[in-house]
């Protein structure tokens, strides 16, 4: 008979967001009975609604959750509890009579630091949180203390996990992709000749990812408002996420229009999935220039489908990349080098509206990408499981 994993996390989370995302995948495949000798004996979170007061939250994630999961854990038919991400950590029982693991995507919100890039500090997490948050950030700090098993998705959080729980166990599992939604012989064929219906042909740009300070709108866009004029009249920039700063810094839009980019758009978080593949398609590369992440999907998705990704050598996301293909983080010219680059090798297939070429996907780009399918976490989730049993 096979062994039973009850998931667990607070607040509902869609999806369409990177630790929503890689719940979401985790409950599919166990479901799916894809996780050998395991199979999936329910999933722990609660709905808010769409506008929560913050005592009712509060209530919810200090007290309710985490005395139905302290009951939960006393159960004898569960073998074991895997809370899904680190900030949910407090939810980690006290004196569990079953094995907990946790999964940390990355630990600067609990360890946040100031970092230099160039003569440029880059606020990675928040430094000065509000009284309530810190008290907050010490019951996720305990919980992790708690735990039996830390599963960290990239080495970087696995060497930090280390340093900061050492007596706790810890493994590296990077996350996974399920390859059917990118593999371009199932999509429709036509996306190779009309990739985004209705967008202008032209060199289009993709950035993905919130306006976050770590992920440095500010350098990318100063990068792109340096190019020469010809250049920006031919290139399309196009953004997924939302535009406005949580430091209170000038929106993403406000700095397309400060450093003249002629040809933005923000297509705002709530893309669908279908119009962003689409996206991936008929652009000539992803622009990361984040200085830390967890994971950090956008690049291996870019790949999945071909596209090529201009990425800062910085962690995690730094890992997910091919030898040698990351760009310095804060070399401003040789980021405006690939630019070019890239609009040379469109300007050299489309010579003309009329003679316009969308991009082929990469072979090679997307060969590299599938060493994080997701038969490959499965593997290393049955792994990780069973060396708790």
């Amino acid at each position: 008979m096979g062994r039973k994993v009850m998931l667990v996390r607070g607040g509902m989370l869609g999806p369409n967001t990177g630790i929503g995302g890689a719940h979401h995948a985790l409950v599919n495949t166990l479901e799916r009975g894809h996780i050998s000798g395991w199979s999936l004996s329910g999933v722990q979170e609660y709905d808010l609604g769409t506008k929560p007061n913050a005592v009712s939250r509060l209530w919810q994630r200090w007290f309710a959750h985490p005395r139905r999961i302290n009951s939960i854990s006393k159960q004898a038919d569960l073998d074991l509890i895997h809370i899904t991400d680190q900030e949910q950590a407090h939810l980690v029982p006290h004196n569990s009579q079953i094995p907990v693991a946790v999964t940390v995507h990355d630990l600067f919100h609990l360890f946040p630091e100031v970092r230099t890039f160039g003569i440029t500090g880059v606020q990675i997490g928040d430094t000065s949180p509000s009284l309530v948050r810190r008290r907050d950030l010490r019951k996720l700090k305990q919980g992790l203390r708690r735990a039996n098993l830390l599963i960290c998705d990239s080495k970087s959080t696995l060497t930090a996990c280390q340093s900061h729980f050492p007596d706790v166990k810890s493994v590296w599992l990077p996350l996974g992709l399920d390859f059917k939604k990118f593999d371009s012989s199932l999509a429709d064929q036509t996306k190779a000749s009309q990739p985004a219906e209705g967008l202008e042909k032209a060199c289009h740009l993709l950035i993905v990812g919130s306006h976050d300070p770590r992920k440095r709108m500010d350098f990318l866009f100063e990068v792109l408002g340096g190019l020469a004029g010809k250049v920006k009249d031919d290139i399309h920039v196009h953004h997924v996420g939302s535009i406005a700063s949580p430091s209170g810094a000038a929106s993403i839009k406000a700095l397309a229009q400060t450093h003249s980019l002629p040809n933005f758009t923000s297509h705002g978080g709530n893309l669908s999935d279908a119009a962003l593949m689409d996206m991936r398609y008929a652009c000539e590369a992803l622009l990361f220039p984040s200085v830390s992440e967890g994971f950090g999907y956008p690049p291996i998705e870019a790949m999945a489908t071909g596209t090529r990704v201009l990425c800062a050598d910085e962690a995690s996301h730094n890992e997910l990349m091919p030898p040698d293909s990351c760009l310095p983080s804060d070399d401003v010219k040789a980021w405006r080098d690939a630019i070019v680059s890239v609009h040379k090798e469109w300007k050299q297939r489309s010579t003309s509206d009329e003679h316009h070429v969308w991009p082929e996907a990469d072979e090679a780009l997307i060969g590299h990408a599938k060493s994080f399918d997701m038969s490959v976490f499965n593997q290393r989730t049955c792994d990780a499981y069973d060396s708790l049993v």
